[in-house]
């Protein structure tokens, strides 16, 4: 009887390694801690009711951003259905004025209106192949796309954080949901296969404008990496659904699961909501009736019965979660979450219950940012050698560090460091603050509470007990106050 049990626990124990070892090869990129805690976060909740787990997109289950990326096709593409004489009042709505921005827009405006009076009106489809050759080689065109591109980095460099997240949106104006889908769709299957390149555009110098020359850096190619294929996979085999809140509109982030092949793994989306009139989208949010998308494969999404009622960025990617995500999950809070960024804080340190969070290394998110923050922590606990069951029956979150290359096809790494495009050595923070900060926890032997709590709100550096300036938020509900 004794051999008896013992072959049985020798093939029980097989059994389970060799699960593990081929799950464990659908993680490969993943470092060592953070694979192992995915792991442990399936064996623990498979087919558990109401399990699911929350992804940003941008930067988190993709490498680089789908809104920037489409930013550059609808440029080159000229995928627009603005009037001329609309244009000068949809790219100043709700943006701070001043005398850059305004010149700015004057060329623009000028640029659009002489490429319209010379080819007629563009539409949301693009150009032609013809057309597109002779347009391009269009001074003019130049002169509208870099000074687009332009007036999209200071926008977003002098606005409140909500103003850059909303007017991008507004260069969809007059088109259809569909229309908006179908141009991200392109975007991304166009650039998820070139490796990283950055182009320059400059603006030309034998057109007179306000502003004189201007030259843009322009970031080429956005992937998901087989490893967040193969994590996304480990969830959906095991009865854990996976959303997506981002801060993209809704109908790009749709696009980009269907181009990248993501259908089979991702339970639905929620995304930035754009108001519509007579089918088409107008220069404004919607707050009241922005529906996030259920995911029914195949291409084919249905909008859900509840309003997110939030731009889902920092604290309202916790409202939007609480408004469309509980009703469906009987007020359960998610297991995990997946970020890169400050607007992805909140909702990965303020709900109680959630267990895991991955931070995806972009090395280069400073103490002033959200992002940065949770790089420490990660690596804090790293060094304590915290589990996730650990660091759970703590009352902790475990929160791991995962670092990517940003060369080539891009891809994750087997480190916590990460290589950033154009260098070949890898890096763990963005500068010597970050240590700072990272030594002053260890030496204090602060809880993640105390850090998060502490460190969260924006504080000068003659006020900051480190001595230099941190934090990212103006006021924050704290640390698993949700």
């Amino acid at each position: 009887m004794k051999k008896i049990v013992a072959a049985i626990a020798l093939f029980s124990s097989l059994v389970l390694f060799s699960s593990c070892s081929s799950r464990g090869g659908s993680l490969k990129g993943y470092n060592q801690e953070t694979k192992q805690a995915i792991l442990d976060l399936v064996n623990e909740y498979k087919n558990t009711e109401n399990a699911y787990v929350v992804s940003d997109f941008d930067n988190t289950t993709s490498i680089f951003d789908i809104a920037y990326q489409c930013s550059v096709y609808q440029l080159e593409t000229m995928s627009f259905n603005i009037p001329k004489d609309d244009l000068e009042s949809i790219l100043k709505t709700s943006v701070v004025e001043s005398e850059t921005l305004n010149n700015c827009v004057e060329d623009v405006v000028s640029a659009y209106s002489h490429l319209v009076d010379s080819y007629g009106t563009f539409t949301a489809s693009g150009m032609s192949s013809d057309l597109s050759e002779t347009v391009h080689k269009d001074p003019y065109y130049l002169e509208f796309s870099t000074k687009m591109m332009s007036l999209y980095a200071f926008v977003e460099d002098n606005n409140p954080d909500v103003v850059g997240y909303e007017w991008i949106m507004y260069w969809y104006t007059n088109m259809s949901e569909q229309e908006v889908y179908d141009m991200f769709k392109k975007s991304c299957e166009k650039y998820k296969d070139v490796d990283t390149q950055k182009v320059t555009w400059t603006s030309p110098s034998t057109i007179q404008s306000k502003t004189g020359v201007v030259s843009e850096s322009i970031l080429l190619g956005v992937s998901v990496t087989d490893s967040v294929k193969g994590m996304l996979k480990e969830y959906a085999n095991n009865g854990i659904d996976t959303w997506i809140c981002s801060a993209s509109h809704i109908d790009g982030v749709r696009a980009a699961v269907d181009a990248y092949g993501l259908s089979d793994r991702i339970t639905g989306v929620i995304g930035m909501t754009q108001k519509l009139e007579n089918g088409k989208f107008v220069p404004a949010y919607e707050y009241e009736t922005g529906y996030p998308y259920l995911n029914k494969g195949k291409g084919v999404w249905e909008k859900t019965n509840n309003p997110i009622k939030a731009l889902p960025g920092k604290e309202g990617k916790v409202t939007a979660i609480k408004n469309a995500l509980y009703p469906r999950y009987n007020n359960k809070q998610p297991l995990a979450g997946f970020m890169d960024a400050s607007g992805d804080f909140n909702f990965c340190t303020e709900f109680k219950d959630m267990k895991m969070v991955i931070c995806y290394n972009r090395a280069n998110r400073k103490i002033t940012e959200g992002a940065g923050l949770v790089a420490i922590a990660a690596m804090y606990q790293k060094g304590l050698g915290l589990t996730l069951n650990a660091a759970n029956k703590a009352g902790d979150t475990l929160y791991l560090l995962q670092g990517r290359d940003e060369n080539g096809k891009r891809s994750l790494r087997e480190s916590n460091y990460t290589i950033r495009f154009g260098e070949t050595e890898e890096k763990l923070f963005a500068n010597e603050d970050n240590f700072t900060l990272f030594d002053y926890l260890k030496n204090k032997n602060m809880t993640i509470k105390s850090f998060f709590d502490t460190f969260a709100i924006k504080t000068s550096a003659s006020d900051s007990v480190i001595g230099i300036a941190h934090g990212h938020l103006d006021s924050y509900s704290g640390y698993h106050s949700v």
